[in-house]
């Protein structure tokens, strides 16, 4: 908003006729966000989401996004979703919550993530009987192995029949894993292989540090985790042993916070697809304020539960059940991902690729849904579904169309906004965080030293345009005698502003 005409004085010097602020400058121009269609969850999970996300003073969203990587896992590879036969899905969902630092992502995901460790302790339950059994095996297979050694030493040296070795007890088992701090690709692998073969979900509250290590001690990495997604049978070779680790299905769901100015950089880089896996989850934080809701965290552990005990199909390996679409609802899948190719035909960069996957993503959605109002439902207490409702189609479908694809449009149009205009916002939000009473060059350049303004020259850049805007006034001309301090007066008005 321009300021109005100054006039000046006898002196030469300006007198400041202040506009009124524009709070506009401390967002960039992004797309506004979605409403959250909470209510494809059924009436009992958007009544636990809600005060889930009442009692961590979060928005909705933020509980949403640990909500659906983890259900997807506790349902894991023991059902896949199936249009038709030939197009199958895992359930696996990969998310990720933006925002800044106080936002609310964290306190959003905790009522989720206190759930897990319930769930962990119910599937090792057995763990401690299945170690003893088979140490018992690997004690007796150690006393069998030096009879034998014996044995073919006698049988050797005379010549007769050379007996057979004992039976080996196989790999130590593994206590059952939900949910992996270790990332790294052997150790993912590993779990895959014996303790996680439902699937695993990775949570890291640094996204971008995680994203960018993928390729730092295997140059292989990326292609893993681009995989990681899809629930394929997997090999990962390995210098120091002879024997590869063979991954029957490598998937899992990836959960993950990060900060918008993490993010511009991680979409700089060239698009593989694997940005395009995510649904983004950035609202608009909410007043901190005392609640007084207290969700009901029992009755979501038996919900995971029943989802946990989902088995796989006995065999080798053990496969996947797939659950098809009901018939009324295969039309349905047909016009969704017609109208997301249409509009992938004249989208661009990770918007593009993130329309290519959508029906997928609305297909994998489907059976999460349809699973969680199963779980949920302590008045049904029958067999899960056999069959994707086509309520729990429509359901994914709105949520991918009204919430997912423009959400997604809010995030990566912040990608293209030039380094100035992060320069003007980040400088806008300093001032009403810190709310100084000058805003000094100096100060900023040498001690504060924010993202993009550690130079001279950014930083009057940014503060011309914050004068434009009716947010400061710039300093003296410099004509008079001494040397003047390079300083912005700021308007009191702002604090009106920014308070209002």
């Amino acid at each position: 908003m321009p300021r109005d005409n100054p006039v000046l004085d006898p002196a030469d010097e300006v007198i400041w006729t202040w506009a009124d602020p524009d709070r506009s400058v401390l967002r960039l121009n992004r797309r506004p966000p979605p409403r959250l269609p909470i209510e494809v969850f059924g009436p009992n999970w958007a009544k636990w989401i809600e005060d889930a996300a009442q009692a961590a003073c979060s928005p909705v969203d933020y509980v949403v996004a640990c909500l659906l990587p983890a259900a997807s896992v506790a349902i894991g590879n023991a059902r896949w979703a199936q249009a038709w036969p030939g197009w199958e899905q895992p359930p696996f969902l990969w998310t990720a919550s933006v925002g800044e630092s106080g936002s609310g992502k964290s306190p959003g995901a905790k009522p989720v993530l206190r759930i897990i460790p319930e769930i962990e302790k119910r599937m090792r339950a057995d763990f401690p009987d299945q170690l003893r059994l088979w140490k018992v095996a690997e004690e007796k297979a150690i006393a069998e192995k030096e009879l034998w050694k014996k044995d073919l030493k006698e049988a050797i040296a005379k010549n007769g029949k050379k007996p057979d070795p004992p039976l080996d007890p196989g790999p130590r088992p593994q206590a059952p894993q939900f949910k992996i701090n270790d990332i790294t690709i052997e150790s993912v692998a590993i779990s895959l292989a014996t303790s996680a073969p439902k699937g695993l979900m990775i949570y890291r509250d640094e996204l971008a540090g995680f994203l960018n290590g993928m390729t730092q001690y295997n140059l292989a990495g990326r292609q893993f985790w681009l995989e990681f997604y899809d629930g394929d049978p997997f090999t990962v070779h390995r210098q120091k042993y002879p024997e590869p680790i063979v991954v029957p299905h490598n998937g899992g769901a990836i959960f993950g916070t990060i900060q918008p100015d993490r993010l511009v950089s991680l979409m700089k880089e060239p698009d593989d697809g694997l940005l395009s896996r995510f649904l983004w989850f950035w609202p608009e934080p909410i007043p901190f304020d005392i609640s007084h809701a207290v969700p009901n965290t029992e009755w979501a552990i038996e919900a995971f539960d029943r989802l946990r005990m989902l088995e796989l199909q006995p065999g080798d390996p053990p496969s996947p059940l797939l659950v098809p679409l009901a018939a009324d609802a295969v039309s349905d899948t047909k016009e969704f991902a017609q109208e997301m190719q249409q509009e992938q035909q004249v989208a661009e960069g990770l918007m593009k690729s993130t329309l290519g996957k959508a029906r997928g993503t609305a297909l994998r959605l489907s059976l999460i849904i349809e699973m969680l109002w199963w779980a949920g439902d302590k008045k049904k207490m029958g067999p899960p579904p056999t069959k994707i409702s086509r309520k729990a189609l429509n359901g994914a479908a709105q949520f991918v169309s009204e919430y997912a694809l423009p959400m997604a449009e809010r995030v990566f149009g912040d990608a293209a906004t030039s380094q100035r205009e992060r320069n003007i916002v980040r400088l806008a939000r300093w001032i009403a965080r810190e709310r100084p009473d000058e805003v000094y060059v100096n100060h900023l350049q040498r001690s504060v030293r924010l993202p993009g303004l550690t130079e001279a020259e950014a930083i009057h850049a940014a503060a011309a345009e914050l004068v434009e805007c009716g947010w400061l006034r710039p300093p003296p001309r410099g004509n008079r005698p001494g040397r003047v301090k390079q300083a912005y007066t700021i308007n009191q008005r702002v604090w009106e502003a920014i308070d209002g």
